[in-house]
């Protein structure tokens, strides 16, 4: 457990899984399904809504509700927040993408959620995966 690397907060929800009891929970009532809060656990004999986040800052960006969760379980403590909040520092967060903004004017925008709306790009983060491929493929060529 000492220094292992979680890459994604799928990661670390199977980590949680596996770990829970030394974390002082008893038992899984709802597990990870993608809704807020991630997980609903048993522990000392009461349900504890539990959201799992690679940063703690992650709460704050993900825009959740401080009122519908119990406790936030962290990799990185980054900020403080006003829920009770468990820092698993043994872990280690490597993501396995870096996150990136990009400033684009309205046009552009507006092209790229049209391409979206069709469907041919999941969001504008895969439009932009796309479009380095594509960069990097006409540099090869050259």
């Amino acid at each position: 457990m000492v220094g292992k690397v979680i890459r994604s907060e799928a990661d670390f929800s199977k980590w949680f899984m596996n770990n829970f009891i030394s974390l002082g929970y008893s038992k899984i009532i709802r597990k990870y399904n993608g809704t807020f809060p991630d997980f609903i656990m048993e522990k000392n004999g009461k349900n504890v809504k539990v959201e799992l986040e690679t940063r703690a800052s992650h709460f704050i960006l993900h825009g959740h509700d401080k009122t519908k969760v119990d406790e936030v379980i962290c990799i990185k403590k980054d900020v403080k927040l006003d829920v009770p909040l468990i820092e698993i520092s043994e872990l280690k967060f490597i993501p396995r993408i870096e996150r990136i903004s990009a400033t684009i004017d309205e046009g552009t925008s507006k092209k790229i959620e049209k391409l979206i709306k069709d469907k041919k790009y999941r969001n504008k983060s895969h439009f932009i995966e796309d479009a380095i491929n594509l960069l990097i493929e006409e540099g090869n060529k050259k």
